[in-house]
C-alpha cells in the first residue's frame, strides 16, 4: 500500500522529490539516475505460465497486468527502494 501511495503522490504532485539532509541538487539527481539505471536494468516481466495438467490437457495462465503496467510497477519499486537505501525520502514540495 506505502508503494501505491508514493505512486500516487509522485503522478498527482509534479513538486514531489527527494530529499536527504546534507546533499546537493547534483548528488540527488545523480543517485536518482543511477537508481533508475538499475531499476530498468533488473526488471523481471511476467511470463506466461503453462501447467500440464494430469489428464494430459496443457493450461495456459497469462500474466495478471499488461507488460508495461508490470514493468513501470516494478522499475518504480525497485526505484524507490533504492533512493531509500541511499538514506532519501520522498517530499511534496
Amino acid at each position: 500500500m506505502k508503494r501505491w501511495a508514493a505512486l500516487l503522490l509522485l503522478a498527482g504532485c509534479s513538486s514531489a522529490q527527494w530529499d536527504k539532509p546534507g546533499t546537493s541538487p547534483e548528488m540527488t539527481d545523480a543517485d536518482a539516475r543511477a537508481c533508475a539505471a538499475g531499476a530498468r536494468s533488473a526488471s523481471s516481466l511476467p511470463r506466461s505460465q503453462t501447467t500440464v495438467m494430469s489428464s494430459g490437457a496443457v493450461v495456459v495462465t497469462e500474466a495478471p497486468q499488461p507488460v508495461d503496467a508490470q514493468r513501470q510497477m516494478q522499475e518504480g519499486e525497485r526505484m524507490d527502494d533504492c533512493m531509500r537505501k541511499k538514506g532519501y525520502q520522498l517530499k511534496a514540495g
